[in-house]
């Protein structure tokens, strides 16, 4: 059994990662050419790749983590024409996340979350996780 299994996955998973490099370099020819850039995983639950993981791809591809983040954050809200979103600035709803480490030192470094501000006021994760954790 394992050896149809192995039969089956090996091709996927070449072709998956033929797939990825295809993209990757296609990211990193637009961003080169001065392209805008936004962010916005279209992967869906299947392939269950999280935000997170596509924006350490989007690193990978060949973008710093600064030009990253400006696209996940700025260059989206603007593409989306939501004027009070996408940075920290007077006028703007002041949503954001603060980290325990760089995300320009390592962009992984956006999974260490240790607050979140919505509208300016701290979010309870706690209350969010005993909430949602108890299935109401």
């Amino acid at each position: 059994m394992r050896l149809a299994r192995r039969a089956i996955l090996e091709p996927a998973l070449v072709a998956a990662q033929a797939f990825f490099d295809l993209q990757a370099r296609n990211l990193k020819k637009l961003n080169t050419a001065g392209a805008r850039i936004g962010f916005g995983t279209d992967s869906g639950t299947s392939v269950g790749w999280t935000a997170h993981a596509e924006l350490a791809d989007m690193v990978a591809s060949g973008m710093s983590p600064s030009q990253v983040l400006v696209a996940a954050t700025k260059t989206s809200a603007g593409i989306m024409k939501l004027d009070d979103l996408g940075m920290v600035a007077a006028g703007k709803s002041a949503d954001f996340v603060v980290l325990d480490a760089n995300p320009l030192d390592d962009i992984k470094n956006i999974r260490r979350i240790s607050k979140v501000y919505m509208r300016g006021k701290e979010v309870d994760r706690v209350a969010m996780r005993r909430e949602w954790g108890s299935g109401s």
